[in-house]
């Protein structure tokens, strides 16, 4: 009987740790950045931007338009508002973050022909956002890392090779916000009156849109996230 119990505690051992892998790696993915700011924006209904009220948290999709001069992503070398890195390196169980980099800038979204204003320096300090990687490069074995791809690295402290002079293997994604790009976005309201008029813009006042602790500012390019079905 002991026998028995023995063995069959042996054989649940490897079954209880499947699923606890299981289960892990789906409750990261239903918890992930991705997943809460696709959920948060799905069950919000878009609202035009002259409807939308003072303090209200509230839904655009709209364009990027550029108030300055564009950023220009590190890698791709297009023209943007807001760019975001990740680099990973293989390692023995598949691959880890190496190095990230982003950066936003103050930017428009136009909707209807209605204008809100994004300040970078606001909307970053509580933000959650998740950017298509449509841009990925890859170093390694046999398949040095360019001189873009090293000068970038040594930007942010970071070396393609190892101690022994070899080349570690990368994978670098990026993604960004170009100009006239579709993006959605959700934040707290603020009508705030104009001191200076704006290029194109006819209206004393303009909606900002950022976040706080409880209500952060969340912004994507998923095409899941750009539907207009729901609108008040």
């Amino acid at each position: 009987m002991i026998k028995i119990i023995s063995q069959n505690f042996e054989f649940l051992i490897p079954v209880l740790f499947a699923v606890g892998i299981i289960t892990v790696l789906i409750v990261s993915y239903f918890f992930s950045t991705k997943k809460n700011i696709l959920r948060a924006l799905l069950k919000t209904p878009v609202k035009p931007i002259n409807r939308i009220r003072e303090n209200e948290y509230a839904k655009i999709i709209g364009k990027a338009k550029y108030v300055h001069e564009p950023l220009v992503a590190p890698l791709s070398g297009k023209k943007c508002v807001y760019y975001h890195v990740i680099i990973e390196q293989k390692v023995k169980n598949g691959w880890s973050k190496y190095a990230e980099d982003k950066k936003m800038q103050d930017f428009f979204i136009e909707s209807g022909n209605e204008l809100a204003l994004i300040n970078a320096t606001q909307a970053n300090k509580y933000s959650r956002v998740y950017l298509v990687k449509d841009h990925i490069l890859k170093s390694g074995f046999l398949n040095d890392a360019s001189p873009l791809q090293t000068n970038y690295l040594k930007s942010l402290n970071k070396k393609s090779t190892n101690l022994l002079g070899l080349n570690k293997t990368l994978r670098y994604k990026e993604g960004v916000i170009e100009l006239d790009e579709v993006i959605a976005i959700k934040g707290i309201a603020k009508w705030k009156s104009l001191n200076q008029p704006i290029e194109g813009y006819s209206y004393s006042k303009i909606l900002q849109i950022f976040g706080n602790e409880k209500q952060k500012f969340l912004l994507t390019d998923m095409p899941e996230a750009l539907k207009k079905d729901r609108r008040l």
